[in-house]
């Protein structure tokens, strides 16, 4: 594909569109990121709609609003109901599939390596030893009576909330009927329907040059997800650290990888998904995408391209090897 056929959508996926003009499109801000929304075949109420419900997800999910995430940080119980607890329950499924590589409760260590405030460092030999000491998926308690976290834990929806709140703008465009729509939130993208009666071309931005493409994917009716070391990253020491911690080590994540995606019906697990398998490494995590009924695409750090054979006849790259 042509470079100049690619816009860029996010740090971590871009979209390749035609030159066909969209009935309608937005750019807002939601979840941390930018949010992008084009459909076909609505109008701007639907559009309208879309962000609200994910601003609405938002509020429930984000450790830093007032909503079900912020009740259980701050010692409360929350009910069951709502997207909070439904996430909280497939992240609590994924940490017992993963043994323990995808860990919702890593909000001490994400702050002690100060990724939370935006200035990471690396952290004290002793604090990183107290935010492990109230690390771990058995720390997440459900009872009769809703979800609490025991021995202070707290959790970060961080990994699932982007993908879930693409599935939310999905169903919106579903219910207004739309013939088609894409909606990319930070790292996550949803597509349904047709574009001008063609599959969505989503470009997987290259980790080594933010404006090319490691692949190209033609897809419709799921979500992709990608987590990359690249993101969010320092140099201290004469070594990188970046954000995607290993949550039995609570240092960052070396094995080899730069760039994980995920494709997955389900959006919140497009998303949880590809931060597990990049802490499980490739081989590890096939099981695992096989057991979620999702594919993936590695990309390591020495540029090469690895293809879960479900996907393989969807991509479109230069160079890669299909995994059995």
């Amino acid at each position: 594909m042509k470079k100049a056929a690619l816009i860029l959508v996010s740090l971590a996926l871009t979209l390749a569109v035609s030159c066909a003009a969209p009935y309608r499109g937005t750019v807002e801000y939601a979840m941390g990121a930018e949010v992008t929304q084009t459909v076909w075949g609505a109008g701007e109420d639907c559009l309208k709609a879309a962000f609200d419900a994910i601003a609405a997800l938002e509020e429930d999910v984000s450790y830093r609003k007032d909503g079900g995430v912020a009740l259980l940080n701050s010692g409360g119980t929350l009910a069951s109901r709502g997207d909070a607890y439904d996430i909280i329950v497939k992240s609590a499924e994924l940490w017992r599939d993963t043994g323990g590589a995808y860990d919702i409760t890593v909000l001490p260590l994400v702050r002690a390596w100060g990724f939370d405030s935006g200035e990471p460092h690396i952290p004290a030999a002793s604090e990183l030893a107290s935010a492990l000491a109230i690390t771990g998926g058995e720390n997440i308690i459900f009872g009769a009576d809703g979800i609490r976290l025991a021995n202070g834990a707290q959790i970060d929806l961080s990994a699932a909330g982007k993908g879930a709140a693409c599935q939310k703008a999905v169903e919106t465009y579903k219910a207004y009927g739309a013939s088609g729509g894409i909606v990319t939130v930070g790292g996550s993208v949803g597509v349904f329907g047709t574009k001008n009666g063609k599959n969505f071309r989503i470009a997987v931005r290259s980790p080594f040059d933010p404006a090319g493409a490691a692949a190209v994917l033609t897809l419709t009716d799921t979500y992709i997800s990608t987590s990359g070391s690249y993101e969010k990253r320092f140099f201290a020491d004469g070594a990188e650290y970046h954000h995607l911690l290993d949550p039995s080590t609570g240092y960052p994540v070396h094995n080899g990888l730069i760039s994980v995606t995920v494709v997955c019906g389900d959006g919140a697990l497009s998303d949880m998904l590809s931060s597990a398998c990049f802490c499980m490494g490739m081989e590890k995590s096939l099981p695992l995408l096989e057991k979620y009924s999702a594919s993936a695409l590695f990309v390591r750090e020495d540029g090469a391209v690895f293809v879960t054979k479900e996907l393989a006849p969807y991509v479109e790259c230069e160079s890669y090897e299909v995994l059995p």
